[in-house]
């Protein structure tokens, strides 16, 4: 064949592939938020694989795809307590085609802890809906001095600094969970942190600890040595419905849940965070999902937009006070 003939040929060809990408950035640029999403989407977890938050995270994925048709396909970026995946959502196009499940950590303790974290909560992300929370369970020996919480609270009075209890780390959620407990029962104890909730539970069994507040699943994997005192919720666990809540033992203020959440960049189209939020709160709404989370120890949740931004802006505020008061900010 003439190499004029197929050097013509390649050209037109690069020309058409060309024409066509082209065309396809131009109708990712000009895509109407009603026809979102189109192709697939990015749900990014900032963690390692399969830890509890990346299992909720696929499964909150799954949901998603169902519900909107299109994939969502769930991506590990750990590094740094889920800030070297937070920052990279945040610094993408505001499409829907970037989303995050964050936590606690992610979007409250971490900000609080170092300031120079490289975003900002409440500035570089949309809230978009509330996925699923966990409350803390007060838990103590069944064989134990404490029957009740007013019990605990009374005998952490008496000797200030006397009752120790573990936590999976400092800066934790249930490290941060106790302290604001403490803090509302106007109580002083010895916090003694471990590397997981895990050996704290095996400590507290094995009488070298006095309490530790954890999921659920700790009091349901160990009913017969433990037992709840409260669980830190406005309303009774489903999972552990004997256990009373913190205001019915006398300290309605402590309401303070572990929960994953679902976020976009800053700037994205209100109707795309709608859509997104509706498809969560269909998709969890059923018998077969319920199940699902309620093997992790957690309940589905859900919320708008609107609804979400404003839980988080107050929790960021409440999160800041409790970390400046046990003096947890690492960049002082």
């Amino acid at each position: 064949m003439n190499v004029n003939v197929v050097s013509k040929c390649g050209a037109n060809i690069l020309a058409l592939g060309l024409a066509l990408l082209s065309s396809s950035l131009v109708h990712a640029q000009t895509e109407s938020p009603d026809a979102y999403p189109s192709r697939p989407v990015r749900l990014i977890i900032p963690f390692a694989p399969a830890g509890s938050t990346d299992i909720l995270g696929r499964l909150a994925g799954e949901i998603l795809a169902k519900e909107l048709n299109q994939p969502f396909v769930a991506v590990n970026v750990g590094g740094a307590g889920g800030t070297i995946g937070a920052i990279q959502v945040a610094k993408s196009k505001p499409d829907g085609y970037t989303l995050m499940l964050g936590t606690a950590g992610t979007i409250i303790n971490n900000p609080h802890m170092n300031t120079s974290i490289g975003y900002d909560p409440l500035k570089d992300f949309q809230a978009i809906t509330s996925v699923w929370s966990q409350p803390s369970v007060v838990l103590v020996r069944k064989d134990g001095p404490f029957g009740t919480l007013k019990e605990f609270i009374a005998e952490a009075k008496k000797r200030p600094g006397a009752l120790n209890y573990g936590s999976s780390g400092i800066g934790a959620f249930n490290h941060l969970s106790t302290e604001f407990f403490a803090s509302l029962a106007g109580i002083k104890m010895t916090h003694i942190p471990y590397n997981g909730v895990a050996p704290a539970i095996t400590d507290l069994i094995a009488k070298n600890l006095d309490v530790v507040f954890g999921p659920v699943t700790n009091l349901l994997s160990n009913s017969d040595r433990l037992i709840g005192l409260a669980v830190s919720s406005r309303t009774r666990s489903s999972f552990a419905p004997a256990v009373p809540t913190s205001a019915e033992s006398g300290l309605p203020e402590f309401v303070y849940s572990s929960w994953g959440g679902l976020f976009g960049p800053a700037g994205l189209p209100p109707r795309i965070a709608d859509k997104l939020s509706a498809a969560v709160a269909r998709g969890s709404s059923t018998d077969a999902v319920k199940k699902r989370y309620a093997v992790h120890g957690v309940e589905p949740e859900f919320s708008s937009p609107t609804e979400y931004q404003s839980y988080i802006a107050a929790e960021f505020k409440r999160g800041g006070r409790l970390i400046e008061s046990i003096n947890l900010r690492s960049d002082k």
